[in-house]
């Protein structure tokens, strides 16, 4: 009998455990006063118009972020689940996301897709110095008219990137400065959907190289400064 009410006391225990980490967990902007990370806004919708940008209802970015604009890092606190919102110029929401993040950490955060796609992603940096000499880029699938999974070479053909999926990013290459030259396929059909070049890179810089557009006649890709 002993036992029965040990093991039942042993199940509520675990059960009301499972429920804290569980109310903690799902909190919605579970701030952290004492730790800090940096954040970097990209607009990345061609058709959203100038936006603004609030995190835990504070205010970043105060309008005026047009298509292909970044801001630069802005150091504010961490935390779980904390909400984000992009704002056209009459206040109204164009999209939101949850940002998960840790003290010390960088992130950039587009505003991606248009219309009802509209949407908020978010990616790690890593701003490793780039070795001597060279540049450091990691391209970025932001696209809906694309194929959902693409291929990236370079002018010659090399491959630089292999079946990178919508909304997910490539990792990180050293490329040579100057201008890099590439060419995207679609995977599964194999069709060239475009042939781009990225200017002026600079040696011992980081960028992101992002590719947007809702459809074939507007696909375009743009690159964000991280140093």
């Amino acid at each position: 009998m002993k036992r029965n009410i040990i093991h039942n006391y042993i199940l509520i225990g675990a059960a009301l455990l499972v429920t804290v980490i569980c109310v903690s967990s799902c909190k919605k902007n579970d701030v952290n006063p004492s730790e800090t990370f940096d954040i970097k806004v990209v607009n990345a919708s061609e058709t959203s118009g100038p936006q603004s940008f609030t995190l835990v209802d504070k205010v970043l970015v105060t309008g005026g972020l047009n298509f292909t604009d970044a801001s630069d890092y802005i150091t504010t606190n961490s935390g779980t689940r904390l909400v984000e919102q992009f704002k056209n110029t009459n206040g109204s929401l164009t999209a939101s996301g949850e940002i998960w993040t840790d003290n010390g950490k960088r992130f950039t955060v587009y505003l991606v897709g248009e219309g009802s796609k509209a949407r908020v992603k978010e990616f790690e940096d890593k701003l490793t110095i780039p070795p001597s000499g060279m540049a450091r880029v990691k391209f970025l699938h932001l696209s809906d008219g694309a194929p959902s999974v693409v291929n990236i070479k370079n002018a010659n053909g090399d491959n630089l990137v292999t079946t990178l999926s919508e909304d997910t990013d490539s990792g990180y290459s050293n490329v040579a400065p100057g201008t890099l030259s590439i060419r995207i396929y679609g995977v599964a059909s194999r069709n060239n959907i475009g042939n781009f070049d990225i200017t002026d890179l600079q040696a011992g810089k980081i960028y992101s190289i992002y590719l947007t557009g809702s459809g074939d006649n507007n696909l375009s890709v743009h690159k964000v400064l991280h140093n």
